[in-house]
């Protein structure tokens, strides 16, 4: 699937969850919202800098601001994490909000084409 299917999945999750997810749809929803990111930066990261895609995604999303704008590059990081976060499951804390998920998902769909429009010239990057 691509980043933009992802996304539309996971906005028709947040509209109207499945009667089989009632319990597990929040996280259902930041899961597909992340993995269109993750992927929107391998997809960007093979463009400007192939050896970056190899990188943990901490690794890339701490490279990203030397390949575009801080605004960019903080959206990116805010969303990666608050995303991962509200995936994992703690008994003690309850299912990110819907107004979370609709700020990431709003944030994911505003970067993927920032991301796609950037270029950058110098491909050397590694994290090794």
């Amino acid at each position: 699937m691509t980043p933009e299917q992802l996304l539309d999945e996971a906005s028709a999750l947040l509209n109207r969850p499945s009667r089989s997810m009632r319990r597990c749809w929040q996280r259902g929803c930041a899961c597909l919202t992340r993995l269109a990111l993750e992927q929107g930066l391998c997809t960007y990261w093979d463009r400007v800098a192939p050896s970056v895609t190899r990188c943990p995604m901490r690794h890339q999303l701490l490279a990203l601001p030397a390949f575009v704008d801080a605004s960019t590059a903080l959206l990116a990081r805010t969303a990666w994490h608050g995303l991962s976060r509200a995936m994992h499951h703690h008994v003690y804390e309850l299912a990110p909000t819907v107004a979370e998920l609709e700020g990431w998902h709003r944030d994911v769909t505003r970067l993927l084409p920032e991301l796609h429009g950037t270029t950058f010239a110098n491909n050397t990057s590694d994290c090794d």
